[in-house]
């Protein structure tokens, strides 16, 4: 019996509910309702929270003031959502404060900062609501396998920074007992460490695991060379977040762990945007975000089945509203209909960031990820990184075992052949180096598109 997690579903979120009105429970019976809808309820609901959002943007947000009509937004707020343009981010970090819903209170915004994989991390304010939604549709897709806010989990996770703002020990026991995980830094995963890790998972029995995907595959493959001794007898799922989890990267995690891997889709700036169904779909959380994929170069629309710029209305955040919000993701629509039974609308693919489209000297887009279905089939390359100085420069950083040296540069050449007419420095290192925050990028342009 696990002791902890009867606390914190018995004791913990109730005492929560009653002395601090948490209503994250309350808010995840509600999605667990409305998942039940068919696609026109679920648009009517949209319609009522978006309508809501725009007359509270309409009235106190100095950004949108004068660009939204009540009359419009009554008539048809999704027309009048359209016509704002797409607000990129570096808009909104010229301007933050007009952003700011002045008939709301200040006292009830809660500040946050994104994590800064794009070297720019950037400021923001939610609300009370907004924050509770997220936690609320999180909850509500880690249900789908059978995970509970109690469940016992392993976070594979990355800024030390972030790790160590409160004195060590006092952070390990908070997350032990008030949240029952604990917490693997990603920058400290090592092969010498193997048999202890082995040793504390099986002795821990998780329901869970919780990661970015490069740091949750990093793991599998340490990992992978014992797997007879791992016995993991409660495990559920592996739940990847935060960075596109490509189909290698699951086959891998999914063969390591001997369970399935399940896909959440979100960000510190929008929330919790999508999740994976055991079906194998990628339920978009409409209750609480507008979602709209727009061509990389126009920003205008795309049909479904084509993948573009994703685009977030946060139907909840009254405190900063940010309308049509460029999240810096590329993904595709479907209009699939999943198995599961659930009304919620699919996303067909998470594609990548938005600077891993990169632009070639004849103005043709090419997206990044080229660049690693190409390294994975020469096996002495670990890591690769793809960056684009400018429309003719780029520069090729390859992590090699050294014992094939040839396939350094064919894999080059190849790379050179879908980038034509882009310069290609290569340059060998010893390890591509993560970002702040602890993610993966294999792919980036330095300039606009």
């Amino acid at each position: 019996m696990d002791c902890v997690k009867l606390f914190i579903e018995k004791a913990l979120y109730p005492a929560m509910e009653l002395k601090k009105g948490n209503r994250v429970r309350k808010y995840l019976a509600e999605l667990q309702n409305t998942q039940k809808l068919d696609a026109q309820a679920l648009r009517e609901l949209q319609a009522e929270r978006l309508k809501k959002l725009l007359h509270a943007c309409a009235d106190g947000v100095p950004a949108y003031r004068g660009l939204l009509t009540h009359a419009e937004i009554d008539e048809d707020p999704f027309a009048a959502l359209r016509r704002l343009p797409v607000l990129e981010k570096r808009v909104f970090r010229q301007n933050p404060d007009g952003y700011l819903n002045e008939n709301y209170d200040p006292a009830a915004r809660i500040a946050n900062t994104t994590g800064g994989s794009t070297g720019e991390p950037m400021q923001f304010y939610m609300d009370r609501f907004s924050v509770e939604h997220y936690e609320a549709a999180r909850w509500r897709g880690m249900s789908w396998w059978g995970i509970t806010p109690g469940s016992r989990s392993v976070m594979i996770w990355g800024n030390p920074i972030e790790l160590a703002q409160n004195e060590q020990k006092k952070a390990q026991r908070k997350e032990r007992y008030l949240k029952n995980r604990v917490v693997l830094s990603a920058y400290e995963l090592t092969p010498d460490r193997i048999g202890e890790y082995i040793a504390f998972l099986n002795r821990y029995q998780p329901e869970y695991f919780y990661g970015y995907a490069g740091a949750l595959e990093a793991f599998a493959r340490l990992l992978m060379p014992r797997r007879e001794d791992l016995h993991l007898k409660r495990l559920k799922a592996v739940v990847s977040t935060s960075e596109t989890l490509h189909d290698e990267q699951r086959s891998i995690i999914s063969g390591a762990f001997g369970c399935p891997v399940a896909n959440e889709y979100g960000a510190r700036d929008a929330g919790i945007l999508a999740f994976e169904c055991p079906c194998g779909k990628l339920h978009l959380v409409s209750e609480n975000v507008f979602f709209e994929i727009v061509d990389p170069a126009t920003h205008g629309p795309v049909e479904t089945g084509k993948s573009g710029l994703v685009v977030t209305t946060d139907l909840n955040n009254l405190a900063q509203p940010r309308l049509r919000f460029l999240l810096g993701d590329t993904a595709t629509l479907s209009d699939a209909v999943c198995a599961c039974g659930r009304g919620l609308p699919v996303l067909q693919s998470i594609d990548g960031r938005e600077d891993a489209i990169f632009k070639l000297p004849d103005g043709r887009l090419i997206h990044g990820v080229f660049s690693t279905q190409l390294a994975k089939h020469y096996d002495s390359i670990s890591q690769i990184r793809l960056v684009q100085h400018d429309t003719g420069h780029a520069e090729l950083l390859i992590a090699a075992t050294g014992e094939k040296p040839e396939q350094i540069e064919r894999y080059a050449d190849q790379v050179r052949e879908v980038m034509q007419g882009v310069q290609i420095d290569v340059r060998e290192v010893a390890e591509i180096p993560k970002t702040g925050s602890g993610k993966t990028r294999y792919a980036i342009r330095e300039f606009p598109l």
